[in-house]
This record gives C-alpha cells, sequence and structure tokens, in this order.
C-alpha cells in the first residue's frame, strides 16, 4: 500500500523540525557559514508535469560531481525522519511522494561523519539552474532544476516548506550544514536544495 503524506502531523513535524539528520555529527569537523533567513512562502512552484509514481534508484548532481544510489527511508519511533546508517548513502523519504510525482519529495543523507566526507560533503556548493537528475525504477530520470539553496538553524527548520505540497512536482535535498557543535556532536543547522521538476526523459 502507498502510504502519502500531504501534511505532515504534529508530532512528526516537531520531531523533523528538532532532529533532522540527527545522525550529521563528525567529532572534530566545523564548516562556518552564514545562515539565511528562513524561507516561509509555499506559493505555488511551476514546474514539468507530474509523472506517476515510481521508486528512485539513484541521483546525479553533476556541478559537484556528486552521484549514488538511494534508499527508502521512513520514520524512526520517535516520529523524526530516518536517515541512512551509512554516511556515504543517500536516501528517499518513501512515506512522501516519489521524485517526479506530483508535490515534494525529499532526499537526504549526511555532510561527513568522522570517518570522512559524507555523500552531501559538497551539496552546498550547488546553485540555482544546476540539476539533479533522479533515474528511477520505471526505467524515467526525472531531471529537475535547482531554484534556491538555503540553510535552516535545526531549530528553525521549515518542515512544511520541505515535505509539504508547493504546487507542481518539486524535489529537495537536504543535509547539515553551518557551525559544528562540539559539545552535541553535530552540526546547528540543514543545508536544503530546493528544485523543481524540469523534464522527463
Amino acid at each position: 500500500m502507498i502510504v502519502r503524506r500531504s501534511l505532515l502531523g504534529a508530532v512528526a513535524a516537531l520531531a523533523i523540525a528538532s532532529s533532522l539528520i540527527t545522525g550529521c555529527s563528525s567529532a572534530g569537523s566545523s564548516t562556518a557559514s552564514t545562515t539565511k533567513a528562513a524561507a516561509t512562502s509555499t506559493a505555488s512552484v511551476k514546474t514539468a508535469a507530474a509523472i506517476t509514481r515510481s521508486t528512485p534508484v539513484s541521483f546525479n548532481i553533476a556541478s559537484i560531481q556528486t552521484s549514488g544510489s538511494l534508499i527508502a527511508v521512513g520514520l524512526n519511533d520517535d516520529g523524526s525522519v530516518q536517515v541512512p546508517a551509512d554516511y556515504k548513502q543517500a536516501g528517499w523519504y518513501q512515506k512522501g511522494p516519489a521524485p517526479g510525482e506530483q508535490g515534494s519529495a525529499v532526499i537526504l543523507g549526511h555532510v561527513d561523519s568522522y570517518k570522512g566526507e559524507g555523500i552531501f560533503f559538497t551539496l552546498k556548493k550547488v546553485k540555482p539552474g544546476d540539476l539533479i537528475d533522479v533515474t528511477r525504477a520505471d526505467g524515467k530520470t526525472a531531471h529537475f532544476k535547482v531554484t534556491d539553496v538555503r540553510m535552516y538553524k535545526k531549530s528553525e527548520f521549515p518542515d512544511q516548506l520541505v515535505f509539504g505540497p508547493r504546487g507542481g512536482a518539486t524535489l529537495q535535498v537536504v543535509t547539515c550544514g553551518g557551525n559544528f557543535d562540539k559539545a552535541a556532536k553535530s552540526y546547528e543547522s540543514n543545508v536544503v536544495v530546493f528544485s523543481s521538476l524540469d523534464s522527463v526523459t
């Protein structure tokens, strides 16, 4: 049975806002960056025509030479979003839309680990206009054009903007960023790349 979530439940929303990518820790690492003002608009985003649901199997972001397979992730028992245990692995939030499907699809992964650079170590370098290609189990590739790159304090994470419907088929890619809190052993912020479906091949 396909599970869809057009709106976050109160418990899940709070958990996501406070602990999204809780595993983004890297003892001894830090990344200095400026936090941009949080966007709260949910104005309709115009995209190419959405396609039917199909499991995403891999992604490629050519502009930062980052690619890899995708695994499905869901929710932890406390309602927070799961992240792949492997810092080199990206995950697709399977309780939301699939990339290319109507709604907001979300891919997430680690920025780094004490073992080294994570799958999304260079995600913050993505720029508007760059492309994110997601290959799906049905053989189609959904091509998304980046529209914005933002950083949010984890305490101010805009869960509805990232996970909620914004019109059309959109994709958000999320990792950790900002300053590293050595005491908490985690990053203080999340980097979010917003993109919209540009074409399908």
